[in-house]
């Protein structure tokens, strides 16, 4: 029995070594040669490239790793030893000052270098930090703000906000925001950019963040002149509607934004990130109470809601609640057709897509006279989106605030 095993693994290992010598041919008649060299021409010139031969021999090999470490460990001796100790020095000086100025917050060091500090990943100081700005409790409690992206930085650092943390990953981004950075009072971290894309809110994360204390509606920059137009956020509750409307509000040019409660956090990430830098900008009063909204508004205001609903009860002349509630008892007209030239201050309420207009907002129009702005759509839509709807009404008001401005400008000209 034995005997026939030996026999079947011997011409098993016959036919494996005429396999591979079969291989071996075949990938030898596939050679393309540049040139055949025949012993018996002598004719033949040929320049062969010369290749240096690897030597396999122990000897030899042993004998050059011997040569390359020598070579290694005489490198740092290449510095006579007084020399070297003062290289040591200076590098020792030049982290103690390192460490000096990041204790004292300095953000440029003597050779106006930005100052930063490299965490690892398993560090507590970040995730603490946005661990807690995450959340509206821990962000009211703080003062505090956290932005995402170099632009939004900017916009912070152009209107005087106070920066407190700048955490990034690439030296690019930090490079952006270098000619606004304070000289002193922001610390600075670099960490992993797989860190970052945990934390961010976005699908590709920009890389950078920056956290600052919230700014009040005194330190915000205005680029320009506003016009007299404010609006009314009644009970906005989803983020990217409110963040659309504030960005639309510094676009138009409107002089301030009040809140009422019951709209969403104005610092919640996807209002910022949709605002595009409007928090800095421009005056934003948050969690205003109805009783409190009369001595926010101007005494000569005009007040205008935009409404989707075009009913209107002309019959009933008295200000009942079963008709306040609806605001038939106010009149609706087309937004383009009142001439806000005319009037010296506008107000604009704007109401949330889910609940719409409150009670409160037509008791308020209702008391000042106020009217309902309707955009005129074709049929079979029933209504704009929140942030559309506002755009559409607010430049139609910049419009001919502008053209007024531009035609007395052209008369002052041509009189003088």
């Amino acid at each position: 029995m034995s005997l026939n095993i030996n026999r079947l693994f011997s011409q098993m290992y016959a036919c494996r070594t005429i396999v591979s010598s079969s291989r071996l041919y075949a990938r030898w008649m596939n050679r393309d040669p540049a040139k055949v060299l025949l012993p018996f021409d002598e004719k033949s010139q040929s320049s062969l490239k010369k290749e240096k031969v690897i030597s396999l021999n122990p000897d030899d090999l042993s004998k050059k790793n011997n040569e390359s470490a020598a070579v290694k460990n005489a490198a740092p001796s290449q510095f006579p030893p007084q020399k070297a100790k003062e290289i040591k020095t200076k590098r020792e000086e030049k982290l103690k000052k390192r460490d000096f100025f990041l204790k004292q917050c300095k953000v440029f060091d003597e050779n106006n270098d930005i100052l930063y500090e490299k965490v690892s990943t398993n560090d507590g100081r970040i995730s603490n930090i946005l661990v807690k700005l995450k959340s509206k409790k821990d962000r009211m409690r703080l003062n505090q703000v956290l932005v995402e992206g170099w632009r939004l930085i900017v916009d912070g650092l152009e209107a005087k906000c106070e920066l407190k943390y700048v955490i990034f990953s690439r030296i690019e981004d930090l490079n952006n925001i270098r000619p606004f950075l304070p000289k002193s009072g922001v610390k600075l971290f670099k960490v992993p950019y797989k860190d970052m894309a945990l934390w961010s809110d976005v699908e590709t994360s920009p890389g950078i963040f920056g956290v600052f204390e919230k700014p009040t509606v005194n330190n915000v920059r205005s680029l320009s002149r506003p016009l007299p137009l404010q609006f009314i956020c009644d009970n906005i509750r989803m983020p990217g509607n409110l963040g659309a409307i504030l960005r639309i509000a510094v676009g138009a040019g409107c002089e301030k934004v009040l809140l009422t409660k019951g709209c969403v956090d104005m610092w919640d990430p996807k209002v910022i990130r949709s605002a595009s830098g409007a928090h800095f900008r421009l005056p934003i009063y948050n969690s205003i109470e109805w009783d409190e909204m009369p001595k926010l508004l101007e005494e000569n205001t005009s007040l205008f809601i935009a409404d989707s609903n075009t009913q209107i009860d002309n019959r009933n002349t008295t200000l009942e609640k079963e008709n306040l509630i609806t605001g038939m008892t106010i009149p609706v007209i087309p937004y383009y057709s009142i001439e806000y030239t005319s009037l010296k201050h506008i107000t604009l309420i704007l109401g949330g897509e889910t609940e719409g207009i409150s009670e409160d907002s037509y008791e308020l129009a209702a008391n000042r006279n106020g009217l309902r702005l309707n955009i005129p759509l074709q049929r079979g839509v029933d209504s704009l989106n929140t942030g559309m709807a506002t755009a559409v009404i607010a430049f139609e008001i910049r419009k001919q605030l502008l053209q007024l401005w531009a035609k007395d400008k052209k008369e002052r000209m041509l009189a003088s």
